[in-house]
């Protein structure tokens, strides 16, 4: 009698040992996860990360870079020296315009292909002279790397 005592008691609906409180921040990780792997595949999200940010609409965003892409990049080993002014290789993306050593390219259009790539039609103007050219940036290696690829070349680039 006893033993059925204890069974029922253990029995009781308040049990639920399938049950993990997530905290809010880890649950939408998870979820951002999860969502990243079904549309873009588990390999390519493994490689590539998961983005975290999402840019703020704002009356520019068509022209805007997303956040992951934000920031100092450079493509040499010296490059990431804020204070190094010969700095050739490092640019820097802001919302809508990228600063080179000498130039300056502010974006015309902006077409997101997928949360790693963008497509943007750019204004370059430096040294007295001013084009227009569509590139090309992708972000690899969990957001770590940048690869822009322009009609005449590809450059790689780290985060600083």
């Amino acid at each position: 009698m006893a033993l059925m005592l204890t069974l029922a008691a253990c029995s009781g609906h308040d049990a639920d040992y399938n049950r993990v409180d997530v905290p809010e921040k880890e649950a939408a990780a998870q979820a951002a996860i999860e969502q990243a792997a079904a549309q873009n595949g588990a390999a390519s999200t493994a490689r590539t990360g998961v983005p975290v940010a999402r840019s703020t609409p704002t009356a520019a965003r068509d022209r805007a870079f997303p956040t992951e892409f934000l920031g100092y990049w450079g493509a040499g080993n010296n490059d990431c020296e804020l204070a190094n002014t010969e700095a050739t290789g490092r640019i820097n993306i802001d919302a809508d315009t990228i600063r080179f050593h000498e130039t300056r390219a502010r974006v015309q259009r902006m077409d997101r292909r997928s949360p790693q790539e963008v497509v943007a039609d750019l204004r370059f103007s430096g040294k007295g002279q001013s084009f227009q050219t569509r590139e090309i940036y992708r972000l690899d290696a969990g957001g770590t790397a940048l690869v822009r690829t322009s009609p005449t070349a590809t450059q790689r680039y780290r985060r600083c």
